[in-house]
């Protein structure tokens, strides 16, 4: 659980990065970084359930990684929606130009996650085993 944990706390970083120019808007900005610090672990751990599941089931290095690039925009969807269910907002997929800050997220995600190839790559659960025949391609 530690490598979701690193991939969601560098996305958080890169997000604030990426979102700076909304300082034009202070208040649009911390409004922004609130809502990712408070709804952010919504997508971190279905993010973390993903990728438990992902790492036990998928021997090979390239499935797993494009099944986790996967994963991100559904993870942020999933805090986004929850925005709306504690009712912070109401129609936030209707929300125009500010749907512009979950499409932020997944770019950062997506980012975090490249820088964190290496931790993907290195595998610490065995691949699950198929009538006895252990598949483990990655290990060469």
């Amino acid at each position: 659980m530690k490598v979701p944990f690193v991939i969601y706390i560098r996305s958080v970083g890169i997000y604030a990065l990426i979102t700076l120019p909304t300082m034009v808007m202070p208040i649009m900005y911390m409004i922004s970084i609130f809502y990712v610090l408070f709804f952010g672990w919504f997508a971190w751990a279905l993010f973390t359930i993903i990728y438990m599941v992902v790492d036990k089931t998928v021997p090979d290095y390239y499935s797993r990684v494009s099944l986790l690039f996967v994963a991100i925009p559904l993870s942020v969807a999933f805090a986004f929606q929850m925005i709306e269910v504690f009712q912070t907002e109401e129609n936030i997929w209707n929300a125009g130009a500010l749907l512009l800050f979950p499409l932020a997220g997944v770019i950062s995600g997506w980012i975090s996650l490249a820088a964190g190839r290496r931790e993907v790559r290195k595998r610490k659960t065995p691949v699950l085993e198929l009538d006895g025949i252990k598949n483990n391609s990655d290990e060469k």
